[in-house]
């Protein structure tokens, strides 16, 4: 019982610990003098981020040897390029819905939207 008490406990001082954390964050984006700036930080993060697994997966494979270094790297080109097809073949699929969609706003306009002239 004691420790069914124990964790509820817990639970609420979390829970206090977390609403004070909101209620912070909340009192300092509310600040009308401070000024918007861009989000370049996330940005940054991303791109470090990226660079940080480009240079464990590269430590990775310098580290195997004869074969296995081998089949690793054609294992990452068939990756590298699987994800690159599937990017081309989103891009063409956007590319299509949007040509279909000007085709179809055309002949819109042409068959069914009323023309000035029928007007009296």
């Amino acid at each position: 019982m004691s420790q069914t008490d124990n964790l509820e406990e817990r639970f609420r001082e979390l829970e206090r610990e977390v609403m004070g954390n909101k209620q912070q964050a909340n009192s300092q984006t509310h600040d009308p003098n401070k000024r918007a700036e861009p989000e370049f930080v996330a940005v940054e993060q991303g791109v470090d981020a990226a660079k940080t697994s480009l240079g464990s997966l590269i430590t990775w494979v310098n580290s195997l040897t004869g074969a296995t270094k081998v089949a690793a790297i054609v294992v990452i080109g068939l990756v590298a390029f699987t994800i690159l097809n599937f990017v081309f073949k989103l891009l063409t699929a956007a590319i299509s819905i949007g040509i279909m969609a000007l085709v179809g706003f055309i002949l819109y306009k042409v068959f069914f939207e009323p023309s000035s002239a029928s007007k009296p």
